[in-house]
């Protein structure tokens, strides 16, 4: 796939690697605004299984896991009209705590058009959602030790 967007964050959260995936994978942990209603995954989290994330602003997104390396990494396909949006996350050791990192992708040949119209928001919203979900682990953390 010919990319004609990309963008990448990373973080560090005070968690162990083990625990970060464990919350992340347990797709309802990412309920991290009021935008998002419910998110469901129909299978296990590994390659091949679909889910949909119900959203207020733009309705139901229908996702596809592609890869799944446990406690390192993910990808999350999104298929568009035209284009594909490509969602990968790693985990990595870092020291105590976790780097993750998510980088967000645009390819197909209508992908331009998708990626001027909401790369501006992915850009403010990824680094955002991310430091969200950095604290929720931290509290769960916090909480289940």
């Amino acid at each position: 796939m010919h990319e004609v967007w990309a963008f990448e964050h990373s973080i560090g959260c005070a968690v162990t690697r083990k625990f970060a995936w464990r919350f992340w994978t347990a797709v309802e942990n990412w309920k991290l605004d009021s935008d998002i209603e419910s998110v469901e995954l129909h299978g296990p989290f590994a390659a091949g299984s679909e889910g949909v994330t119900h959203t207020r602003s733009a309705g139901p997104i229908a996702w596809r896991l592609v890869h799944v390396v446990v406690e390192a990494e993910a990808v999350l396909e999104v298929p568009g009209t035209g284009c594909v949006g490509r969602f990968l996350w790693t985990f990595a050791d870092l020291g105590d705590s976790t780097r993750i990192t998510q980088r967000a992708s645009m390819g197909g040949e209508g992908a331009q058009a998708i990626a001027d119209a909401i790369a501006p928001g992915l850009e403010s919203g990824i680094p955002a959602g991310m430091r969200r979900l950095c604290e929720s682990m931290a509290r769960a953390a916090a909480g289940a030790g």
